[in-house]
């Protein structure tokens, strides 16, 4: 057993209880974890007095790590104690974009101060990127990179890559610039080591290379890294000069962000739902869409109100009434997962949108048939008073509600998209009223016309 797996058996309780009779040896077993690991530890805490507890004790050069694993309200929560000094001998430790990351989840004010504290080259390198937007490429960036001129020989390259290679993370790639500093092409190490040393590096350089704006939205970039299959891309700003680079992890934070961002939003919860949140916030966001929920629940139940008098008369209709508007949202929802999960991942376009709406209205039109026949029999047999007249009319219901299902749920998320609304925010809200309306209307409308 490696010395760094015995740190992982060490849960919250024990930390404490070290704490307490020994808080030196509490630190030493501290710089011994991964900040990943601390997190977890900090997160399996009681409350938040005992996370103060031992966040004290967490060495700087992994705390600034490890607040980055935990969510962003109980990063400011946990730093709420530390000085403006103090916070700047934990960024000193993190990359720059880390550093932003951390101290965008403070206080302005505090976060300020934590600037003013840090030493000059420090500072200039996170003042530009806390100008960016969070979820841009300038706000996922890092201006540690390597970048040569264009002019330099590959053996020229090698002897200052080997100067300075420790000093920069995850280093992937050789980035190229021209006398004005813009971006000309990259080159990866693999492909840097088996090239002639005295040849110049851009002719051996990739001048296609992609590359991305410091404007740019990150969804864009993580499909960038999904497309290119990039280990990094450089960031350049509106004249093409070389500003910083994106790495890979900052990239699979973004897509799953942007995944448990799609997720929530489907349900009608809010992006910054979770489990750290105090319960008065986090009712009050889920609140919000519970009420636009109940709206178009009365709105369904108008609609059943206009036939009181159908059902009455025949009970059986509300025992079968779920059934119709149960089938409708499950089919409903099913298609508008797939596309909304397609419109994230770019998959599906205006280019496509045709083919797309063709091939969700024919597994509408089949699942369709195949369960009238069954719901059709099955009601036929569970109320034979009613002989095959009630079976027709749930089975013609069953099949235009799952019909409307496939086609509602491609159609309202693209039309969503073409309005600039977030498919993934509004979309499940309308496909329910949709198809409990079309059911409960069809199943009601057909029973009061064949069955009075």
């Amino acid at each position: 057993m490696t010395t760094h797996t015995q740190y992982t058996l060490f849960s919250a309780d024990d930390a404490l209880s070290v704490a307490k009779v020994q808080p030196q040896a509490l630190v030493e077993r501290f710089s011994q974890m991964h900040s990943a690991e601390i997190a977890e530890l900090l997160l399996s805490c009681k409350n938040d007095e005992q996370r103060q507890a031992l966040i004290k004790h967490v060495p700087d050069k992994v705390l600034g790590d490890t607040l980055l694993e935990l969510p962003e309200g109980m990063q400011e929560d946990l730093l709420a104690d530390f000085k403006a000094d103090e916070i700047g001998d934990v960024v000193e430790h993190l990359d720059s974009d880390d550093a932003t990351d951390l101290l965008q989840n403070i206080e302005a004010k505090v976060a300020h101060a934590v600037i003013e504290s840090l030493e000059p080259d420090e500072r200039r390198e996170i003042e530009p990127l806390m100008a960016y937007n969070e979820e841009t490429a300038g706000g996922l960036m890092q201006v540690e990179l390597f970048k040569v001129r264009h002019d330099w020989t590959v053996a020229r390259v090698m002897k200052v890559l080997r100067r300075w290679s420790q000093d920069i993370e995850n280093l992937n790639y050789v980035y190229i610039v021209d006398d004005d500093d813009r971006f000309v092409s990259a080159l990866s190490l693999h492909r840097l080591l088996f090239v002639k040393p005295k040849q110049i590096i851009t002719e051996v350089a990739d001048a296609s290379f992609p590359r991305v704006m410091a404007s740019q939205d990150q969804e864009e970039v993580a499909k960038l890294f999904d497309k290119y299959d990039i280990l990094a891309v450089p960031v350049i700003d509106e004249h093409g000069v070389l500003i910083g680079r994106i790495t890979a992890d900052d990239v699979i934070d973004v897509i799953q962000e942007e995944a448990t961002e799609d997720m929530y939003r489907l349900v009608g919860l809010s992006d910054e739902d979770d489990l750290s949140e105090p319960i008065g916030i986090t009712a009050w966001r889920r609140g919000v869409w519970l009420m636009v929920n109940l709206c178009t629940a009365i709105l369904a139940s108008v609609v059943i109100a206009q036939f009181e008098a159908t059902i009455s008369q025949i009970v059986a209709l509300a025992v079968l009434m779920p059934i119709v508007a149960s089938m409708g949202g499950i089919a409903g929802t099913q298609t508008l997962t797939v596309i909304v999960r397609g419109i994230a991942l770019g998959r599906v376009t205006y280019s496509n949108a045709k083919r797309v709406l063709w091939k969700e209205t024919t597994v509408g039109l089949l699942t369709g048939m195949s369960f009238a026949c069954l719901i059709g029999l099955i009601v036929s047999f569970w109320f034979p008073h009613y002989g095959l007249s009630l079976g027709l009319v749930i089975a013609a219901a069953m099949f235009t509600n799952l019909c409307a299902a496939g086609l509602a749920g491609s159609l309202i998320p693209l039309t969503l998209q073409r309005l600039k609304i977030d498919p993934a925010l509004a979309s499940g809200t309308i496909l329910t009223t949709v198809t409990d309306i079309v059911g409960f209307l069809t199943f009601l409308g057909l029973a009061t016309i064949f069955l009075l």
